[in-house]
C-alpha cells in the first residue's frame, strides 16, 4: 500500500460555530402616571384606596422572615418616605355682623266703617203741596138758559152739572164743545168765562166775558153778568178804576 499524501493526510478544519447573541437589555419600566385628586381641606380624609397588588399581597400567606435586629429596624423605617397627611385648613372664622331690627311701621289709622249700600231705590224727599188760596167767590148768576140745538144744550146742562160738583176742567170742556156746534151763543161764552173765573184764571175770565158782551146784542140780563165778572177780574189784577167802571156799567143795565 502507498503511503497517502501528505496533502491528502491534513485534516480539515473545524467549521466554526456562530458566536451567541447578546442578551437583550431589560426594557426600562414606564413611569406610572399619578393622579392627584383635589381634596376639601375643610372634609375628613376619604380612605386610600386598595391596590391590586395590594390585595395579591395580603392574599399571599406571610413569608417568614428572619427577626430583624434593633439596628436594621430604623434602617428599614429610614428607607421608606414618610408620607404625611395634608394638614386641614381651619376655615376661616365667619364674621357674623350685628342685627340692625329694621323700623317697625306705623300702624295705618283704620278708615271709618261706613254702612253697607241698600239696594232699595232712595226715596225722594216728600215735598209738602203749598195750600193755594181760595179764590175769591164769584157774583151769583141767575141766567136762564136760552134756546139751543139739542146737542149743545145737552153739552151745557152737562157742564153746569161739572160746575157745580167742583169739576171745573170737564166743566170747560163740555163747554168748548158745546161752542163747537154753536160758536155764536152768548150765553155758552158767558158760562165759560164763569168756569175760568172759579178757576182763578181772571184775565181769561175778562176776555170771555168781553166776548160774550159783543154776541149779547139786547139781551140785558146776560151783559149785566158780563159786566159783573169783568169788574171782578180788574179788581183782582188791582185795577180799582177799571173794577168801579164795570160796575156801573152793569147797573146800568
Amino acid at each position: 500500500m502507498t503511503p497517502r499524501s501528505s496533502s491528502s493526510a491534513t485534516t480539515r478544519p473545524a467549521e466554526s460555530e456562530p458566536a451567541p447573541k447578546p442578551a437583550e437589555p431589560p426594557k426600562p419600566e414606564k413611569p406610572r402616571t399619578q393622579v392627584y385628586a383635589y381634596q376639601d381641606p375643610a372634609a375628613p380624609p376619604e380612605p386610600e384606596p386598595v391596590r391590586p397588588e395590594q390585595t395579591a399581597q395580603s392574599s399571599e400567606p406571610p413569608a417568614s422572615e428572619p427577626p430583624r435586629t434593633a439596628a436594621q429596624a430604623p434602617a428599614a423605617s429610614a428607607d421608606k418616605p414618610k408620607t404625611e397627611a395634608p394638614a386641614q385648613a381651619s376655615p376661616p372664622p365667619r364674621q357674623t355682623a350685628a342685627k340692625t331690627e329694621p323700623p317697625k311701621p306705623k300702624p295705618k289709622p283704620e278708615p271709618p266703617i261706613m254702612p253697607p249700600p241698600s239696594s232699595e231705590a232712595p226715596t225722594p224727599p216728600t215735598q209738602v203741596a203749598r195750600a193755594e188760596p181760595a179764590p175769591a167767590p164769584v157774583p151769583a148768576s141767575n141766567l136762564a138758559a136760552p134756546t139751543l140745538p139739542p146737542a149743545a144744550q145737552a153739552l151745557a146742562n152737562q157742564a153746569e152739572q161739572q160746575r157745580q160738583s167742583g169739576d171745573y176742567t170737564g166743566a170747560a170742556a163740555s163747554l168748548e164743545r158745546s161752542l163747537r156746534i154753536a160758536p155764536r151763543e152768548a150765553y155758552l161764552w158767558n158760562r165759560l168765562a164763569r168756569v175760568r173765573m172759579e178757576q182763578g184764571q181772571t184775565v181769561q175770565a175778562g176776555n170771555l166775558a168781553s166776548r160774550s158782551n159783543d154776541l149779547a146784542g139786547s139781551n140785558g140780563d146776560v151783559k149785566r153778568d158780563n159786566w159783573r165778572m169783568i169788574a171782578e177780574a180788574k179788581r183782582r189784577a188791582g185795577d180799582a178804576d177799571g173794577a168801579s167802571d164795570a160796575e156801573r156799567r152793569a147797573n146800568a143795565q
